[in-house]
């Protein structure tokens, strides 16, 4: 059967459904009546089509009606982190500008691939399956609301979309996905993200209420680290998360999230990150989690790990430890405009003495690393720079013969006088051994 009648069948059976199907309808009943169209279609058209071939029509007019279309298959497959679908770009048709048919791509361990066996019918069916997702989320998509970002009913993954006006080249969606279970520090262990040693000094370090910064670029592995550390959390403490999308999977015993909300269609209602820190510290939480600080939200963020919740964590999109910092001073000069460069620098130091930032990265294998492990110390009167120590780097020394890059951490000798005091006035683990060696 060729492209034009497989489509052809495929919007009649779709027309058919919708007559046969009025107000609500349970799943089961439209499995059988696209069965029961598409077998009536094949015979009305004399395709004489073999049961396989029947059997795909019915999963892909049932994908598309009750899931997310062709893209459904992409979402059960466990291997893929990422599928991302652009635009494919506009064609005139007697004279007429149409959208042509987007194409798929997935990331499979940190590495894109193109998927050309993942087909859409056209530029509108891609525009229905968002159309879908926003709605699932409760949001509009239309050219008043041209983007967003949704999670996917069960946080399965996060969907971020674009639409025309503004995307050009047609309609496009990137879906992030999340795995059943939150991975621990073990597993990232044995994936050859950071060494046992340094896992062991990360879980010191939380156990003994460090405050810690995660650092990095966009999937980077900054969320599933910060989930993994988690895992340090005692079941005796309560823990509060702040996003924009729910996408933690935290690992510790007691646990409240919250969650940003945008404006409605008239403009009110909206709920910021930066309101819930302030709300946050009112409900008795022993540590604060942000999802990612972005903004002004850092200035209580800040303040919460200089008080009375020492161990609060967050992530921070930076390209290294040092720029880290430097973000963390331009996101609060956006809460108070008024603080000065010495006072912000001031704060932060303040914060995040005898805390850490630990810096992830994708490297070019795709495999996720941490490539440094930086203390924060207290700064001396006078001084204008925050002090800090790298205690862990990774060091990359080429590619093997399967493009994997090879290398080692190392300790560099330093040993972080504030966080062992940390680590001893909280009675965990602190071993001098960690800091000197590979």
């Amino acid at each position: 059967m060729d492209r034009g009648t497989e489509l052809a069948l495929k919007r009649a059976v779709r027309e058919g459904l919708a007559t046969r199907l009025q107000g609500d309808f349970d799943p089961v009943e439209v499995e059988s009546a696209i069965q029961s169209l598409v077998q009536e279609a094949v015979r009305a058209w004399n395709l004489g089509l073999a049961e396989p071939d029947v059997a795909r029509l019915c999963r892909s007019v049932g994908d598309d009606f009750l899931r997310y279309g062709p893209l459904q298959g992409l979402l059960e497959d466990p291997g893929i982190t990422e599928i991302i679908v652009n635009g494919g770009g506009v064609a005139m048709d007697a004279g007429v500008a149409r959208f042509l048919e987007p194409h798929v791509f997935v990331e499979r361990a940190g590495r894109l691939e193109p998927c050309p066996y993942v087909r859409f019918d056209d530029a509108d069916h891609l525009r229905r399956i968002i159309d879908k997702i926003a709605e699932q989320a409760g949001m509009r998509c239309d050219e008043a609301h041209a983007m967003g970002c949704a999670m996917l009913p069960g946080g399965k993954a996060r969907a971020t979309y674009i639409v025309p006006p503004l995307a050009p080249d047609g309609p496009a969606l990137n879906l992030r996905l999340f795995g059943d279970d939150a991975m621990s520090i073990e597993d990232l262990t044995a994936r050859g993200a950071l060494s046992p040693v340094m896992a062991e000094f990360l879980g010191s370090a939380v156990r003994a209420r460090c405050p810690v910064i995660i650092s990095g670029g966009t999937g980077s592995g900054k969320t599933t680290m910060l989930g993994a550390l988690s895992g340090f959390i005692p079941d005796d403490e309560r823990v509060l998360t702040i996003e924009d999308t729910p996408e933690l999977r935290l690992r510790a015993a007691h646990v409240e999230r919250m969650q940003t909300r945008e404006a409605n269609t008239e403009g009110e209602g909206a709920v910021g990150m930066r309101e819930l820190v302030a709300l946050s510290l009112r409900r008795r939480p022993d540590r604060i989690i942000v999802g990612e600080c972005r903004g002004a939200e850092a200035y209580e963020m800040l303040q919460a790990m200089q008080t009375d919740h020492p161990g609060s964590m967050t992530t921070v999109h930076a390209n290294d430890p040092g720029n880290a910092l430097s973000r963390l001073r331009t996101m609060v000069g956006y809460a108070n405009a008024d603080l000065g460069r010495d006072v912000i620098v001031q704060q932060i130091a303040e914060s995040l003495a005898g805390g850490l930032i630990v810096h992830v990265e994708r490297m070019r294998d795709g495999g996720r690393r941490v490539t440094s492990i930086v203390a924060v110390d207290q700064m001396p009167e006078g001084a204008t720079v925050i002090p800090r120590a790298e205690l862990f780097r990774f060091e990359p020394r080429g590619m093997d013969a399967f493009g994997r890059i090879t290398g080692a951490w190392r300790a560099c000798g330093v040993q972080p006088q504030r966080i062992k005091q940390r680590m001893l006035a909280a009675g965990v683990r602190f071993d001098p051994s960690w800091f000197f060696g590979s």
